[in-house]
């Protein structure tokens, strides 16, 4: 029994190393086009406005292919489509680099956006299956935090490639683009010939069931897709990620001009401060998770480990940011501004665990489904800020900022995910 229940638990975990290497590896490839950006329209001719539309395309595709890619994993398995993602993704890097235009490029970027999407509704499908729902947001908080670990990375590197002298001129950025996409490869082949940690059986023991029977808890196998898009609480959780990803997305797009235009920083400057909010999502999403499941453990409730922490991360974030209106200085309004994006990734945890807790066995599904309208956030976002910013100017634009993380809290407020809505 005993010899069982560690290979159970080495299964579990090598499922959470191998979604966490997939989502960093994601994000090296998908950030990596932000930093190469100006050798990419001298290689291949492309106007600024020209390249805006080939960034902005990419979120695009990559928030419709969302439910569609969710769907597909539940009818292959989602081993199967996180492999087929992770290598078709890389596959279309590799493409990209090596395009002889500006319009072929464009085509095979759009294609990635497509082929990555079905790789996080895989990765919370798999933990759906190995993982106890007392203890599902330890690594929705690490998948989480792996996410911008590959995004960090990705900017740090790419950027040190592209200035090296080993690189190819102008041309460098399709060395980085072919070695990241060989990467990715790698890591498909690696995750195709390794044992099949999904195997692991799953976690419903009587400790789950006490659980279950004391808050109501609709058992994961007991709800039809139907009642799972007809739940109130499925369109709460797509209006919340709506909120945390345009905030979130912020940080990457204006961030650096809204520092140099209100605080007077130089570029230089401007970037090492933007990394510091980002380095507050990395810590609070690992950081998250442990308490998330801590509390459930506690106290029992699944309540206050997704809800409660739901409300209060992203109703402090947007109060910290508030405060952060007000302070002159540039070093100690982003440090304010880095504490709310670390109090913001405390809750980014329990956004993925619900779609778990409500999800079951279609969670790839709603787990897509929440990712599109994520996304469809982070697409809009920027324009929106552009919008703001040539009417009001940039003074006002923190209120926006925090009112997108009130919006979030407000939507967590009915996030209940202990009630139960089906006989």
């Amino acid at each position: 029994m005993h010899a069982g229940a560690d290979r159970a638990t080495a299964g579990r975990f090598a499922i959470l190393a191998w979604c966490c290497v997939a989502a960093m590896v994601a994000y090296l490839q998908r950030t990596a086009i932000g930093v190469a950006g100006g050798q990419i329209r001298e290689d291949l001719g492309l106007s600024v406005v020209e390249f805006g539309f080939v960034m902005s395309g990419y979120y695009w595709t990559y928030a419709l292919s969302q439910l569609p890619a969710g769907w597909v994993g539940q009818q292959i398995g989602a081993r199967n489509m996180l492999m087929a993602c992770v290598a078709g993704s890389s596959a279309m890097t590799i493409l990209a680099a090596v395009s002889p235009s500006g319009q072929t490029f464009a085509l095979c970027w759009l294609c990635a956006g497509v082929a990555i999407a079905g790789i996080f509704p895989s990765c919370v499908q798999l933990f759906v299956a190995a993982f106890a729902p007392t203890a599902r947001a330890f690594p929705s908080g690490m998948l989480s935090s792996s996410m911008s670990i590959g995004g960090a990375i990705s900017t740090t590197l790419t950027g040190f490639l592209l200035a090296s002298s080993l690189m190819w001129g102008n041309a460098s950025w399709r060395a980085v683009f072919t070695s990241y996409g060989i990467i990715g490869l790698l890591w498909a082949m690696g995750y195709a010939v390794s044992s099949r940690p999904t195997t692991a059986p799953r976690l419903h023991n009587e400790d789950e069931a006490g659980i279950a029977a004391s808050e109501s808890v609709i058992p994961d196998e007991s709800r039809a897709l139907s009642d799972v898009l007809l739940d109130f609480r499925t369109w709460l959780i797509c209006a919340q990620q709506f909120f945390r990803a345009a905030g979130y997305v912020f940080y990457a797009t204006w961030f650096p001009e809204f520092l140099r235009m209100t605080r007077e920083v130089n570029t230089a400057s401007a970037g090492r401060l933007t990394s510091l909010p980002l380095l507050g999502v990395v810590l609070g999403g690992a950081i998250g998770g442990v308490i998330a499941d801590f509390v459930e453990y506690a106290t029992g409730s699944r309540r206050l480990s997704r809800q409660v922490l739901g409300v209060g991360s992203h109703g402090l974030c947007a109060v910290l940011i508030l405060v952060a209106q007000f302070i002159e200085d540039a070093t100690s309004a982003t440090l304010v501004i880095s504490l709310g994006s670390f109090v913001f990734a405390l809750g980014a945890s329990s956004a993925y665990a619900i779609t778990m807790d409500l999800g079951g066995r279609h969670t790839s599904t709603l787990f897509g489904l929440m990712n599109m309208c994520g996304n469809i956030g982070a697409a809009l976002c920027p324009m929106v800020v552009g919008l703001l910013v040539n009417a009001l100017g940039w003074g006002p634009i923190l209120y926006f900022f925090a009112a997108l993380y009130f919006g979030a809290a407000v939507c967590w407020l009915g996030l209940n995910p202990s009630r139960r809505v089906v006989a």
